[in-house]
C-alpha cells in the first residue's frame, strides 16, 4: 500500500488482420496503458517503422462535428429546472437505454446523419429566415401605423414632383439634433414630423424640396437615421399595406411554428439515435488514434504498453485467444527509477479523497513512496490541532457527514471530500477535548469573563482540559508544535531513506537517516535558542555538557552530511570519467587528459575545492538551516490555535456584554460570531495543513511528476 502497483513492460507483436480484435480485447480487459512506439524505435533498428497518417481521422472528426451541430439544434433550449432540494439530495442521472452494436458501419451512419441534417438544418434555416423577415415586418408595421396616424399613404413616400419625403427611425437622443441639422441644410424649405415609438426610438418624416435632397440625406446620415424603404409587395393605400403586412406576419409565424414542430418531431425520434451515432464514431476515432501508437512491419504490428503485474497473464491469454496464438510477447520488469513507467495506486476507496490532495501537489512517480495512508492519518490530526474546539469540530464533522450521506446531488467528488471534512471535524473535537474548548468556552475564557464583566458563564459549557490550555501555556504549545514538526518531517526523511535503500542507492539511504539526526539537531538548537528548560540550565551552569550536546546533535551530523555529499560527488565524477574515454577537459586552467584508455584522470585542485564547497553548502544550507526554517514553520499550529481561541473569545465577550441589553441580540452575536469563526478558521486551518504537507513534508521524500496509469478503454454510455 505504501508503493505504487508494480508494473511490467509488455511488448506484443501481432499480424495486421488481428489488430481490430486486439483493440477490442484491450478494451474488454481495461488494464493496458498503451504508449507510443516512437519512444522505442531505436530498440528495433530498421525492422519497425512508425505508423503512417490515417486519412480516416479527418473523416471521423468531420462526422463528429456534424453530429454535434445537429445535437445542438435538437437539444431542448430549456433544461428541466431542479429545485434546491433536488440539487442537494437527489442524484441527477440521465435515463439511458443502452443499445447493443455488433458491427459499426460508418456509411450507414453518414447516410442517416445526412437525412437528419436535411430535416433539421433545413427547418432551422427556414425558421431563421422567417424570424429575420418577421423582425423587418415588425419595424415596417410600426412605420405604417405612424403614417396612418398622420394620414399619409405610401405613395407619398420618396420622390414626388417637387419634394422628396424621407421616412424612418432615429434614436430619441438624436431627434433634436435631427431637426437642427435638417433646418441647417434646407432651412424653411423643409418639415420634420416625429412620433415616439418604443423606448428610445422615434419615427420621423422629413419633407424637403428636391433641390435639397442630397444635403438633407447627408444630415440624416450624421444622426444614424434609418431610412424606411417600402417593400415592393405593399399597396400604395396605407390601410391595405397594413393588412398585407399582418397577413404576411401570420404566414411567417406559421412557418416558424411548422419548423419548430418538425424539429421537435425529429428530436423525439432521432436525438437518442444521434447520441448512439456519436459514441460509435468516437469509438472508431479512438481506435484509429490507437493504431497511430503501434509500430509497423510489412505484415505485423508492434504494441508497447504497461500492465500491472497481476494482470499480465490475463492480457497474454486474452491476446492469444483472439489471435489463435499467432503472436509474440516480451515481458520486462522495469526499475523503480524508470521515469517512463506510469503510476497506479490501489488504495481502499475511503482513501481516494486523500489521493486527490496528493495529486494537487503532483502525481507520484513510479519510484515514489505512496503517502496516501500516512496523509489520511496525519492530515486530520494537524487540522484538529490548528482548529481545536469540541463544538466547532462537531459542526465540521456534521457537515462532512451531510456531504457523504445526505447531499447526494452534489456529485461523487463532493461526497468523497465529505470524508476528509468529517475526519478533520472529528480530530478537531479530540483536540478541543485535549485543550478544553467548547464553542470557545474554556477555563481561561471563564476567568476572563469574570474579571472583565463580573459575570459567570454556565458551568455546563466549561470543560476541564485533558492536557492543557494553549493561551496560558504559549511557550509549551510552541515546543509541542516544533516537536510535532520534527516528528512529521522525521517520518518523511525515514521514508526517503528506506526508499533509497530499496532502489539500491545505499549512500543516499545512509544520508537520509543522517538527515534525521541533523533534523533533531536543528530542533535541539531551536529549543536552546529560545531558552526552553532544561536547555537554559545547561547553557547557564554546565558548559561542558552543553558543548558535548552541541557537538553530538549539531556539529557531528553536519560534518557527516558534508562527508557523504563529498563522497557522492566523487563517485559521480568517477562514473562520468568512466564514460569519457579519450576525451580532454579543462578546469581552473589545468588540463586533464584521460590515461590508459580513459580509466583514470587527474583531478585538479579546483575540482576538489568545488566539491568541498558543495558539500559544505549542502550540509549547512540545504539541510541544517532548511530544517531550522521548516521546524519553525510548524509554529503555525500554535498561531492558528491561538487565533481561533482569541477570535471566538472576542465574540463571547461581546455576547455577555449584549446580555445586559437583550438576550435575543446576545444570541445573534454569538451565532454570527460562531459562524464567522468556523468558516474562516476552518478554511485557514485547511490551507495551512495542506501547506505543511506540500512544503515541509513532501519535500523530504516525495518527488512527484509521475504519469498516472491510464488504461485503454472505450468510453461507452449508450452502447455495449
Amino acid at each position: 500500500m505504501l508503493r505504487p502497483v508494480e508494473m511490467r513492460e509488455l511488448r506484443i507483436i501481432v499480424l495486421d488482420e488481428h489488430v481490430d480484435a486486439i483493440i477490442k480485447k484491450m478494451d474488454e480487459l481495461g488494464c493496458v496503458h498503451v504508449t507510443d512506439i516512437k519512444e522505442f524505435l531505436d530498440e528495433f533498428g530498421d525492422l519497425v517503422e512508425p505508423p503512417k497518417a490515417d486519412p480516416t481521422l479527418a473523416k471521423y472528426s468531420g462526422l463528429l462535428m456534424r453530429i454535434d451541430n445537429v445535437i445542438e439544434v435538437l437539444r431542448p433550449a430549456k433544461e428541466e429546472k431542479r429545485s434546491i432540494k433536488d440539487l442537494l439530495f437527489k442524484r441527477h442521472e440521465e435515463a439511458v437505454r443502452r443499445v447493443k452494436v455488433e458491427r459499426v458501419d460508418i456509411r450507414d451512419i453518414e447516410n442517416e446523419l445526412r437525412r437528419v441534417e436535411e430535416a433539421v438544418i433545413g427547418a432551422r434555416e427556414r425558421a431563421e429566415r422567417a424570424h429575420s423577415e418577421l423582425s423587418e415586418l415588425e419595424n415596417t408595421l410600426e412605420i405604417l401605423n405612424v403614417l396612418r396616424d398622420l394620414g399619409v399613404d405610401l405613395s407619398f413616400v420618396g420622390e414626388q414632383e417637387f419634394v422628396y419625403v424621407f421616412v424612418g427611425r432615429v434614436s430619441a437622443e438624436n431627434a433634436a439634433e435631427l431637426e437642427r441639422l435638417v433646418a441647417g441644410a434646407a432651412g424653411e424649405e423643409s418639415i420634420v414630423v416625429s412620433k415616439p415609438l418604443d423606448a428610445g426610438v422615434v419615427a420621423a418624416i422629413v419633407v424637403t424640396l428636391k433641390a435639397h435632397r442630397d444635403e438633407v440625406a447627408r444630415a440624416l446620415r450624421m444622426v444614424d437615421f434609418e431610412i424606411f424603404t417600402p417593400p415592393p409587395f405593399l399597396s400604395a393605400n396605407i390601410e391595405d399595406a397594413i393588412k398585407e403586412v399582418r397577413e404576411r406576419q401570420n404566414k411567417l409565424e406559421a412557418q416558424i411554428k411548422e419548423a419548430k414542430r418538425k424539429i421537435e418531431e425529429v428530436r423525439k425520434e432521432k436525438l437518442y439515435d444521434l447520441f448512439v451515432m456519436r459514441e460509435l464514431v468516437q469509438i472508431e476515432d479512438t481506435s484509429a488514434r490507437m493504431r497511430l501508437l503501434f509500430g509497423e512491419t510489412e505484415r505485423a504490428k508492434v504494441i508497447e504498453g504497461w500492465v500491472p503485474v497481476d494482470d499480465v497473464d490475463a492480457v497474454i491469454e486474452g491476446v492469444r485467444s483472439v489471435t489463435d496464438d499467432v503472436c509474440a510477447f516480451e515481458v520486462r520488469k522495469p526499475s523503480r527509477h524508470d521515469t517512463r513507467v506510469p503510476t497506479l495506486l490501489r488504495n481502499p476507496s475511503f482513501l481516494k479523497p486523500f489521493e486527490s490532495i496528493i495529486n494537487m501537489y503532483s502525481p507520484p512517480s513510479y519510484g515514489d513512496i505512496d503517502p496516501t495512508i500516512i496523509t489520511a492519518i496525519i492530515f486530520p490530526i494537524l487540522f484538529g490541532l490548528m482548529f481545536p474546539d469540541i463544538g466547532h469540530g462537531l459542526l465540521v464533522f456534521l457537515l462532512g457527514l451531510a456531504l457523504m450521506l445526505a447531499f447526494r446531488g452534489l456529485g461523487k467528488e463532493m461526497r468523497q471530500m465529505g470524508l476528509v471534512i468529517a475526519l478533520c471535524g472529528f480530530f478537531s473535537m479530540v483536540a478541543g477535548a485535549l485543550f478544553g474548548e467548547f464553542f470557545g468556552f474554556s477555563e481561561y475564557a471563564a476567568h476572563m469573563i469574570e474579571e472583565a464583566l463580573h459575570m459567570h458563564p454556565p458551568h455546563s459549557l466549561i470543560f476541564k482540559p485533558l492536557w492543557f490550555e494553549p493561551i496560558p501555556n504559549v511557550e509549551f504549545m510552541f515546543v509541542v508544535s516544533m516537536l510535532i514538526g520534527a516528528l512529521h518531517m522525521g517520518l518523511g526523511l525515514t521514508l526517503n531513506g528506506v526508499n533509497n535503500f530499496l532502489k539500491g542507492d545505499k549512500l543516499k539511504g545512509v544520508a537520509g537517516f543522517v538527515k534525521i539526526w541533523c533534523l533533531f539537531g536543528a530542533l535541539y538548537f531551536l529549543l536552546l535558542l529560545f531558552g526552553f528548560p532544561p536547555f537554559t540550565e545547561l547553557s547557564d551552569g554546565n558548559i561542558p555538557v552543553l558543548l558535548r550536546n552541541f557537538t553530538a546533535f549539531i556539529i557531528a551530523p553536519i560534518l557527516t552530511l558534508m562527508i557523504l555529499r563529498i563522497v557522492e560527488e566523487l563517485k559521480h565524477a568517477e562514473h562520468g570519467e568512466a564514460h569519457g574515454h579519450g576525451e580532454m577537459a579543462t578546469d581552473g586552467g589545468e588540463l586533464a587528459i584521460a590515461e590508459n584508455g580513459g580509466e583514470k584522470q587527474k583531478r585538479s585542485t579546483m575540482d576538489l575545492l568545488i566539491i568541498l564547497i558543495d558539500g559544505i553548502i549542502d550540509a549547512l544550507l540545504e539541510n541544517f538551516f532548511r530544517f531550522l526554517a521548516n521546524t519553525v514553520s510548524y509554529g503555525r499550529i500554535l498561531a492558528l490555535a491561538l487565533c481561533h481561541a482569541a477570535l471566538i473569545e472576542v465574540f463571547i465577550l461581546l455576547t455577555f456584554m449584549c446580555m445586559k441589553i437583550s438576550a435575543a441580540i446576545a444570541a445573534l452575536v454569538f451565532l454570527g460570531g460562531t459562524a464567522l469563526v468556523v468558516i474562516l478558521e476552518a478554511i485557514m486551518a485547511g490551507i495551512h495543513t495542506i501547506r505543511l504537507h506540500f512544503y515541509e513534508w513532501f519535500t523530504k521524500f516525495y518527488e512527484g511528476g509521475g504519469t498516472p496509469f491510464s488504461p485503454f478503454k472505450f468510453s461507452r454510455t449508450y452502447t455495449y
